[in-house]
């Protein structure tokens, strides 16, 4: 029991001042708000922990009471800032930032929510409001590479098919909408699309998230796309796209994306926090993966293990049309499909 005790108490101190430390010497910037909603994983962590030394005497106990404390108290903070901050609209944030900071970025808002509801007016429905909507952008001759950038909080998105258009999507939700804006440069022949979700509550119908958007990209340019999803359910079918670098990042998600071979390097990012993620990429493409990240359940067709967290394809060197990956994972199921 001393033991235990020790391990704990002695535990949060190394935690508490290697943190404080570190942000003192302005190393490290947490938002906390998008790491408190995670603190299950402490719980699965002290579960895995007794089940494979089947015992809570001595260093595991104290590890597992350890986590335990840590899960207790992320899961109070994580509920007390999601209270005040969705049931009152107060600015409890949890931010490092000062108070010069907090000042700036609050003006910032204040000045996005108000050209979001000047957008949302223009665009018509009740209040400003609409909540299924339609978006589009026609495509020009000089457009050669796009950047597309989805902001998506809870829900299921689906990418796929072509369109004459640069972009389309429509989109269909019970309780907020989409804003949606795109610019172009010229000189640069290129285009930036972003689609975002509108601040709100997600609400939970029947086991489903009522919240969709289903989304259509130009063949013709050269994309980046970056993909920010918090939770819910995703399916991307890139394989006729030509993609340059495709960015990733996940809460907690289903996430099943789908990459061709219409260019000659492709560079893959993934972050997924507790997500099940499958990755299905061209046979005939060379493949090189990097992963991080310890509580990973994997599987990889056609891949050879390099060394520690590097896998690649036969032939690599050789192919053609090569993909590059590069996956951390926090506890996640992942799995590779060569088609």
């Amino acid at each position: 029991m001393r033991t235990s005790r020790g391990i704990v108490w002695g535990g949060l101190l190394v935690i508490l001042g290697t943190f404080w430390l570190l942000r003192n010497m302005d190393l490290i910037h947490i938002q906390w708000s998008a790491v408190l909603p995670y603190w299950p994983v402490l719980l699965i962590a002290a579960g895995l922990i007794l089940v494979v030394t089947r015992s809570g005497n001595g260093i595991s106990g104290g590890l597992v009471a350890l986590l335990i404390t840590l899960a207790v108290f992320g899961g109070i903070v994580n509920k007390t800032d999601r209270k005040f901050n969705h049931d009152r609209d107060w600015n409890f944030n949890w931010n490092d930032d000062d108070n010069e900071e907090h000042d700036r970025y609050d003006n910032d808002d204040e000045e996005q929510q108000e050209k979001d509801q000047e957008y949302l007016k223009d665009r018509g429905g009740k209040d400003g409001k609409a909540i299924n909507g339609s978006y589009q952008y026609d495509m020009e001759d000089f457009i050669e590479k796009a950047n597309f950038n989805l902001e998506g909080g809870a829900g299921s998105f689906t990418m796929d098919g072509n369109t004459t258009k640069l972009y389309e999507a429509t989109t269909r939700s019970s309780f907020v909408g989409f804003l949606s804006n795109t610019s172009i440069n010229k000189l640069d022949h290129s285009a930036t699309v972003n689609l975002k979700m509108e601040d709100g509550n997600v609400k939970i119908k029947d086991g489903k998230v009522s919240n969709e958007a289903r989304i259509h990209l130009n063949e013709k340019p050269v994309w980046k796309i970056d993909l920010g999803i918090g939770a819910g359910k995703g399916d991307f079918d890139f394989s006729n796209y030509k993609i340059e670098k495709l960015k990733v990042s996940t809460g907690v998600a289903d996430m099943k994306i789908k990459l061709g071979n219409k260019f000659a390097n492709s560079e893959v990012d993934i972050e997924a926090g507790v997500a099940s993620v499958t990755l299905e990429i061209p046979s005939d493409s060379g493949c090189e993966m990097r992963m991080e990240g310890a509580l990973n359940s994997k599987h990889f067709d056609g891949m050879d293990k390099i060394s520690d967290g590097l896998y690649r394809s036969a032939g690599y060197d050789q192919a053609k049309n090569k993909i590059t990956v590069s996956y951390e994972g926090g506890l996640t199921s992942f799995n590779l499909r060569r088609y």
